[in-house]
């Protein structure tokens, strides 16, 4: 499914906010919880888990986690949404060596949201974000509105590489319409 889209995406590098849309820029750039922020609007946004299974990541996954062509990996895909709204589809990527130690409970965070163990680790290292727009002609919008059951314009997503005591993992978040409805980012 993800694997077939990810070479139809081109990711604009360390964007500044002047290079991304008014309604979304500050969404697209701000690097603490995702979850928290939304919830200062007054919203009990819920995660509801699409897929979460062992597969091999796409090349550009692969090529942002320094992993080997053959190597699989812990995929969970989930919808983020609340009363009527959906706010995000999120694609993680866990290399297996990212899932030891400490970071086993990364494989078994259900419905918790995955910033409710990140931002807790003081060691987290999160690199400059990588932001793309996917547009209605494009196979991987098309994806992504199956996933979320709705339809959209143009959705922007970002994706970043985390770093957890030495051990990476990869969030790609596309924000979905509703988003852009909420007020102006309280940062």
């Amino acid at each position: 499914m993800y694997q077939q889209y990810d070479s139809d995406l081109a990711w604009l590098k360390s964007p500044t906010l002047g290079e991304l849309p008014v309604s979304l820029g500050e969404w697209l750039l701000y690097s603490a919880s995702f979850m928290k922020n939304l919830q200062q609007y007054d919203v009990s946004p819920r995660i509801k888990v699409l897929r979460q299974r062992w597969q091999l990541p796409t090349l550009q996954e692969k090529k942002a986690l320094n992993m080997t062509t053959r190597a699989y990996a812990l995929i969970r895909e989930v919808l983020i949404y609340s009363e009527g709204k959906k706010w995000m589809y999120a694609r993680t990527v866990f290399p297996h060596q990212t899932l030891t130690g400490q970071q086993r409970c990364l494989a078994r965070l259900k419905t918790r949201s995955l910033g409710s163990v990140l931002f807790k680790d003081p060691t987290l290292e999160r690199d400059p974000f990588d932001v793309t727009c996917l547009l209605p002609d494009m196979p991987f919008h098309r994806f992504v509105t199956q996933q979320a059951n709705m339809t959209a314009e143009a959705i922007w997503g970002r994706r970043s590489r985390f770093v957890l005591r030495g051990k990476p993992l990869l969030l790609s978040e596309f924000f979905l319409p509703d988003i852009a409805r909420l007020e102006s980012c309280s940062f």
